[in-house]
């Protein structure tokens, strides 16, 4: 182990599952950096995270204060029957080691499962930048292998991921079935037709799709992997004017739609409800 790495990098001495992202080739660390035998190098970020897409363009709509938002309602308990229902998934995967989360944000997700489940090794990574280095910052173990990742070719070794977990993020099903381990399997979190139900009802006049569906995410889903298992997690709580507007400001449904032609102060309580899928590849 390289002794002189600060306590906040240790993690990644012993994060064996990174591939490089130029030439897919082993990343092992060097001094404060990941490097492959052809020479390509990451440097290891202060606050612990490594950034494995630098070429990478940020979105404009998850910006800084967009993932801010993000924290403060995920820390506030609203998904909270989400997090329990995964961690009872972990709990029943004795013999997986190696946890990939996919799209993480802010890392609220990966920081609360490594603390309930300290015995496996968590990797996590998003598009964003700013995201990433929030999760860095905010996780007191160090113990979450963070990085900026790119779905379309993940960082990651061969069939090295025994657990994937994609919580309201986007799928790349040939990249999941590359790196997940021979018995792996993907947790797959997807919103039901009374997600955000309260917000959908108060804007449905400028909604171009009035009634949500996730059938489509399941049968693209079913394409590629067979469905082990099918719950719903839900959560009805009151919300804060504070709270409100965080969520309002974070909501993808929103990003088209003029707000200033909402009335929002009859707006108490969110329902928050999501099917989570485990799969098994075909």
């Amino acid at each position: 182990m390289n002794t002189n790495l600060k306590p906040k990098l240790q993690r990644f001495a012993s994060a064996t599952a990174f591939a490089c992202p130029i030439c897919q080739e082993n990343l092992d660390l060097v001094e404060n950096s990941l490097k492959c035998n052809n020479r390509h190098s990451f440097d290891l970020a202060k606050f612990g995270y490594v950034n494995l897409a630098p070429q990478v363009k940020q979105s404009a709509n998850y910006d800084k204060e967009n993932f801010q938002n993000r924290q403060q309602i995920l820390e506030a308990g609203f998904y909270q029957a989400i997090l329990e229902a995964v961690s009872d998934l972990l709990s029943n995967s004795k013999n997986a080691k190696t946890i990939l989360d996919i799209g993480c944000g802010e890392g609220f997700y990966s920081r609360k499962l490594q603390e309930s489940h300290p015995d496996k090794t968590f990797y996590a990574f998003d598009i964003s930048k700013d995201s990433v280095q929030i999760a860095a910052k905010s996780e007191p173990n160090w113990s979450v292998n963070w990085f900026v990742g790119d779905l379309a070719r993940l960082p990651i070794k061969d069939a090295s991921m025994d657990i994937l977990l994609d919580i309201f993020s986007p799928a790349n099903y040939g990249e999941f079935r590359r790196v997940l381990s021979k018995d792996g399997i993907l947790i797959k979190v997807i919103p039901t037709e009374n997600h955000l139900k309260e917000i959908r009802q108060k804007v449905q006049d400028q909604l171009t799709k009035k009634d949500y569906s996730n059938q489509d995410v399941k049968e693209h889903f079913q394409e590629n992997f067979t469905i082990l298992s099918s719950q719903t997690a839900s959560l009805t709580k009151t919300i804060t004017t504070k709270q409100l507007q965080a969520l309002l400001s974070m909501t993808p449904l929103l990003f088209h739609v003029d707000q200033s032609k909402i009335d929002w102060s009859d707006l108490t309580e969110i329902t928050i409800e999501a099917e989570i899928l485990v799969g098994k590849v075909l």
